[in-house]
């Protein structure tokens, strides 16, 4: 009878809370781990230029990251999540990439950020990339550039100056900074989104560019950066068009005898735009940046260096296979004392799909620097030529 009178009782519990769970069926955020591994072998056969002196024709480079994940669903229609990028590589800030940290420290969180998702479109609020970087895209790349190509490769293998040529170049110091962003609903095709960084620090406390509402400390950090685009995509028959616009600028912190004060000179901006066009197995496009900052390494008495990059190319698609081969160029302005400095690469890749996630990529690259002064006034060094031969994996999880 205890049995029977204690079983009745649960019944009775369980009917008097069902009303209670059925007046809301939101459910807390979920969990997930997802990211991607990308390593390459490459090897340079043929280089000249003094840049090469003293250093080895082969290296093995490794771009690995693990995405923290969680979103729910709520009873109003609107998604509430969080994402947060982990590297699983060392990669320690040197001073042309952040030279406002206080110190050399690994940067272990690539970008993280919480967001509200529905028929509004989407708010995000953390680390992460302006607008204009967002919806950037480049000259179509073998496996969609997961592993090589001549626009922001992730392998790149060379001896000669540090540049990856790229029409998607950040415009603050660090590439995801604090920022709020606003991304529209795809409405007949065409999206836009806004962004707005008010300093140029990643979250948290500590940083030299630490948050101040009365004065932010830092020189050369970008303040109240703001930036926006627009993209469009769309079929017609069998044609497909990608194209994006998109531009930013931010105050730049300057420093005085005893303090950081806004200032108009050295501010930067850029704008930029691309388009892709394919037809069946083929895609053919290009994109062009032009940006206004103050260039590393060298700093030009002006403060002023431009940068005008652009890419153009092409990719053949065939079940799992594609190849592509494209070319950039960017013409750099003050990059050197009194110089400037063109620098080429051209670059064939081939990729494989081996399974979902899973890609083999092959890679040739073709890079050339010139400078337009001669070798004694450098500071980036001589003219470099260098061919690099690369093979890799990429696998997304």
């Amino acid at each position: 009878m205890k049995k029977i009178l204690l079983g009745t009782s649960a019944l009775c519990a369980v009917a008097m809370a069902g009303p209670a769970f059925a007046q809301s069926a939101n459910e807390p955020v979920k969990l997930g781990i997802g990211g991607y591994w990308n390593s390459a072998y490459g090897y340079i056969p043929l280089q000249s230029g003094s840049q090469k002196g003293g250093k080895r024709q082969d290296d093995i480079d490794t771009d690995a990251i693990l995405n923290i994940k969680g979103s729910t669903k709520l009873d109003n229609g609107f998604t509430v999540g969080a994402s947060v990028q982990i590297r699983a590589t060392d990669q320690v800030p040197t001073a042309n990439v952040a030279p406002n940290l206080t110190s050399s420290t690994p940067d272990t969180i690539k970008r993280s950020y919480a967001y509200i998702r529905g028929d509004f479109g989407e708010f995000r609020i953390g680390d992460d990339d302006d607008a204009r970087r967002q919806k950037a895209l480049t000259a179509p790349i073998a496996g969609g550039g997961v592993l090589f190509g001549a626009n922001t490769p992730d392998m790149l293998f060379s001896n000669g100056p540090a540049i990856t040529n790229t029409t998607m170049r950040k415009l603050e110091q660090e590439k995801r900074i604090s920022r709020l962003a606003y991304f529209t609903p795809t409405i007949a095709g065409f999206s836009f989104a806004v962004s707005y960084a008010p300093g140029g620090e990643k979250g948290g406390i500590g940083n030299a560019n630490a948050p101040n509402l009365t004065q932010t400390n830092g020189a050369n950090a970008i303040n109240n950066a703001v930036s926006i685009a627009g993209a469009y995509n769309g079929k017609f028959g069998d044609f497909s068009l990608d194209a994006y616009v998109g531009g930013s600028t931010g105050h730049r912190m300057v420093a005085v005898p005893t303090a950081n004060i806004r200032t108009g000179r050295d501010n930067p901006s850029a704008v930029a735009g691309g388009a892709v066009v394919g037809f069946g197995p083929f895609k053919f496009g290009g994109a062009y940046e032009y940006l206004n900052d103050r260039d590393l390494p060298v700093s030009a008495a002006s403060g002023h260096q431009t940068r005008k990059t652009w890419d153009i190319g092409g990719e053949y698609i065939i079940g799992p296979f594609s190849v592509s081969l494209d070319w950039t160029r960017a013409i750099l302005a003050n990059r050197e004392v009194n110089a400037g400095a063109i620098n080429d690469i051209f670059a064939l890749a081939g990729d494989y799909q081996l399974g979902p996630g899973i890609d083999l990529g092959l890679g040739i690259d073709y890079t050339h620097y010139q400078t337009s002064v001669s070798n004694a006034v450098n500071v980036s060094g001589t003219p470099y030529s260098g061919l690099a031969i690369m093979a890799g994996i990429g696998i997304g999880f």
